[in-house]
């Protein structure tokens, strides 16, 4: 793992680690919705799903228990989905599963728009803003 590496890391863990007055499935949810409302103007929603459905994809054979739909399917779908697939996870399973796709699609969106600015892009997202509840249902 390299310095780059590290630092997505770092802020990825970060996020994690923010308390929260909702139950442990909905902040799992806090840094996709940040992330959502941060890319999609940049991206659009489709380019978002597109992202997380190649992450689950890639993610499938270690997490089998979470569901792969469709890559075009609305934010508010694949949050909802996340949500459930979390919530009936044991919670450190769930932990490292976020985790785990939370990283892959910060390497994803890196090999797409560069170093740099995805790791602006994480940080601004993410630093020290709770995300609202309705990230995932912009149009």
């Amino acid at each position: 793992m390299d310095n780059k590496d590290d630092k997505r890391t770092q802020l990825i863990r970060a996020m994690l680690a923010q308390p929260g007055g909702a139950d442990a499935a909905e902040r799992h949810l806090l840094p996709w919705r940040s992330l959502a409302l941060h890319l999609s103007p940049l991206i659009g929603e489709n380019g978002f799903s597109a992202l997380y459905g190649r992450t689950g994809r890639l993610l499938a054979a270690q997490h089998g228990w979470l569901t792969t739909g469709p890559s075009s399917q609305p934010l508010d779908a694949l949050f909802r989905t996340l949500l459930e697939d979390l919530a009936r996870a044991e919670p450190a399973q769930a932990a490292q599963a976020n985790e785990a796709l939370l990283a892959t699609f910060a390497r994803l969106l890196t090999e797409l728009i560069g170093e740099g600015l995805t790791t602006k892009l994480i940080d601004t997202a993410w630093n020290g803003v709770q995300a609202p509840n309705n990230a995932g249902e912009q149009k």
